[in-house]
Formats: structure tokens, sequence, C-alpha cells
């Protein structure tokens, strides 16, 4: 096998509108480290509502006290920070999602069948972020293959009952994704038992353990980010927090981004430490 230079990507968890703060940071990363960032992963509850009128109850009871619940009205139209953050000599190339629990699932629906074919699709203006669908694969030249499953789970003693049918964990898109060798493996929920004992989704265990993907990476629960309290065997699985810039001081949460690092099929994951992230906040991201 010829050997490739290592590929990187950053790994966020919830982000809830904080799109932008994530590029810059991934951004920063690239420029302290000397080292290009080849895209963004991320695990769902982008925050994807570009129709303010359409948010959910718990993204509007949020954004009363923190704007950057609605950040994603800055990406889906030309804006002055979106243009100063996508400029930026180091910008990762682009960012990609599943969906979570907090989305507008109409409005993702819609871009995801009017995208053609590909895996992926286009949600903002700059054609930098872009949906990974429902039980598909996106493969990345010389690194990954990454699929994404959509929502939470809606069959365990612990589902949540309230969303709409499309935020929760479908059957037919496991089924899909078990039919296309992936590495990494989006998911919003946890695999059952994988962060809480009681709660997940059986159903994106069942798909861990017969894909057997390298990585598999979810976000959803509070608390810091870490790996996975159950043995998935050969499947490395973490956690990660939401990045919500609420840290002392503004700063991210700890074990909300990590870095993946690629190279000749196989891949090595960390969390970025604290002692880093902490020279990033809610106040200065802008500007960084």
């Amino acid at each position: 096998m010829p050997s490739h230079a290592p590929k990187t990507y950053l790994v966020f968890g919830d982000l809830h509108g904080r799109v932008l703060p994530a590029v810059r940071l991934a951004s920063v990363w690239a420029r302290d480290h000397n080292q290009p960032v080849d895209g963004i992963l991320q695990v769902g509850d982008l925050g994807y509502f570009p129709d303010p009128t359409r948010l959910d109850k718990a993204t509007i009871r949020h954004a009363k006290d923190d704007p950057l619940e609605l950040g994603v009205q800055d990406i889906v139209s030309y804006t002055k920070i979106a243009d100063d953050v996508f400029a930026d000599a180091h910008v990762a190339p682009g960012l990609w999602f599943t969906a979570g629990n907090h989305e507008d699932f109409d409005e993702l629906e819609r871009r995801a069948g009017a995208s053609g074919r590909g895996p992926d699709f286009v949600v903002d203006a700059y054609c930098r972020v872009r949906g990974i669908k429902d039980g598909r694969a996106v493969p990345f030249p010389d690194g990954p293959t990454v699929g994404a499953i959509w929502g939470v789970d809606g069959a365990g003693a612990n589902r949540r009952t309230n969303l709409p049918d499309r935020g929760y964990v479908r059957e037919r898109a496991v089924t899909r994704l078990l039919d296309t060798p992936f590495d990494v493996l989006l998911c919003h929920d946890a695999p059952l038992d994988a962060k809480r004992t009681g709660y997940g989704s059986e159903l994106l265990a069942h798909l861990i353990h017969l894909a057997r993907p390298a990585f598999a990476f979810f976000g959803h629960y509070k608390g810091a980010g870490g790996p996975s309290l159950q043995d998935f065997g050969c499947s490395r699985v973490y956690h990660l927090a939401g990045f919500e810039l609420h840290g002392r001081g503004g700063t991210p949460e700890p074990g909300s981004v990590g870095v993946l690092t690629w190279q000749n099929g196989e891949g090595r994951f960390e969390y970025l430490p604290d002692e880093w992230t902490r020279i990033f906040t809610r106040h200065n991201w802008k500007w960084r």
C-alpha cells in the first residue's frame, strides 16, 4: 500500500448554532499546530434552523440568553462575519454533519432530496457546510469514509416522545448503511448503554457491532466527553460534549472537540487538551 500523508479532521459535539465558532477554532488549531485541517465532522444538533419562525421551543428558550444559538442565520445567507471566517488562510474545506433532534427536519429533507444522488448536500450560502444523508457515507480522499445516522432513539424505555418522526433513528437508514463499507460513524444519540445505562439506541449498537467501523462519535448527552462505557470490540466509540462555550470564562466544554488523524487506512483520535482550548472563548473567537 502506498504511504499517504496523514489527514486531519476535527470532530465537534453538539453546536446548537455555533457553526462559525467551530470553523474558527479549527482554523486557529491548524495555524497553531502548522497542520492543515482536512475537514470538520460534527455529531448533530447543528441547530439548523434557517427560517427563524420555525425554531423549536428549546432553541427559542436558550436563544433568549445566548444569541449564538441562532448562529446558523449567519451562514444561510452571505454575512460579514461568515465572509471573514471562511476567508481565513487556514480554514478547513468544509464541515460535514449528521442530524440531531434540534433541527428543521423538513428543510434538511428538502435539501437532501434536491441534491441528487450523492451522499451529502449543501445547507449554507458558502457551500462549506454539508449534511450527510441518513444512512449514507461520504468518502474522503486518502481519508476515512464517514457514515451518518440521523436522530435519537425512538424505541427504548428512556426515549423522547415529543419529536417529529424524522427526529428518530430509522431502521431502514441503519440497514442501508450496513450495505456500505465505512470507517467512521457520526450519530447523534449514543449506542445503547454507551454513555448512561439504559439510554441510547439499540439499533445504533447493532450497527456498530455488525459494521465494525474504526470509530463512532456521538453527542446529545450532557457532561464531559469521553470514551464509551461499553466495549464495542474493534470499534472505538466516543462521546463529544456540547461545544457551547459555557465553560469558565466562555471556554469550550471539556471533551467537546477532538482531532482524528487518518493515514493508510488507520486512525487515531484524541480530545483537544483543555490547556489549549482555554485560549479560545465566546468573547474572542471572532478575532482569534
